[in-house]
């Protein structure tokens, strides 16, 4: 492995390291956050709406990574099942911000990971559902759209957060971000971040030299 490509797979931004207190008021922020988005509901359509309580997990995950973004899911659910009985919701939710904070360790965008976790985590909450509230699967289905859409909106707000220039000094990141080669030669599958995981030419030399 040449030291340019070995440096890009261990950069890290000295500001993201040792900033656990601030990791952990953001997810329990962002948690909180998603239980009083879950009162909140959006209708978009004759007796269909959507909250935005997946929006906790989504966003821990794009900057923390994915335990943090699985922690910050689980937490931003935990009001849904109080008010609907879905308790599928929780380990949704997790997954979603598990998938969101897994792309973002690799250098993609969260957006990515939310899809292929969304492939994951639905069929769970509809068996969960299924089990515990012996909703028909037919039934499940016709809301899958809503879950869907809701699932875009976070990624959209999401990715627009991460992207502000502002933002990146003051909101809390992974300390670690590895960026396959074929990652970053594509830059809409690129964390907005990616760049700043990048090292010096003399921090390189002494990762190559290591």
């Amino acid at each position: 492995m040449s030291n340019t490509s070995r440096a890009r797979a261990t950069a890290a931004p000295t500001a993201a390291r040792g900033m656990n207190v601030k990791k952990a008021i953001w997810t329990a922020l962002l948690g909180a956050l998603g239980c009083i988005l879950t009162m909140l509901a959006i209708p978009i359509g004759p007796n269909i709406s959507i909250n935005l309580y997946v929006i906790s997990g989504i966003l821990v995950g794009a900057t923390c990574g994915a335990l943090l973004g699985a922690l910050g899911g689980f937490l931003g659910a935990l009001y849904t099942p109080v008010l609907w009985g879905w308790f599928g919701a929780l380990p949704y939710n997790a997954i979603l911000g598990f998938g969101a904070g897994l792309a973002t360790r690799f250098g993609l965008r969260p957006s990515v990971g939310v899809v292929l976790a969304y492939i994951v985590a639905q069929p769970i909450e509809m068996w969960m559902a299924y089990q515990f509230l012996g909703m028909p699967w037919a039934v499940q289905l016709l809301g899958v759209g809503s879950t869907i859409l809701q699932a875009a909106v976070a990624v959209v707000i999401t990715e627009a957060i991460i992207s502000v220039p502002q933002l990146r000094k003051r909101l809390p990141r992974t300390g670690r971000m590895t960026v396959p080669a074929w990652v970053d030669r594509v830059p809409f599958l690129r964390h907005p971040w990616a760049d700043d995981y990048r090292i010096t030419p003399v921090a390189a030399a002494s990762a190559g030299a290591a």
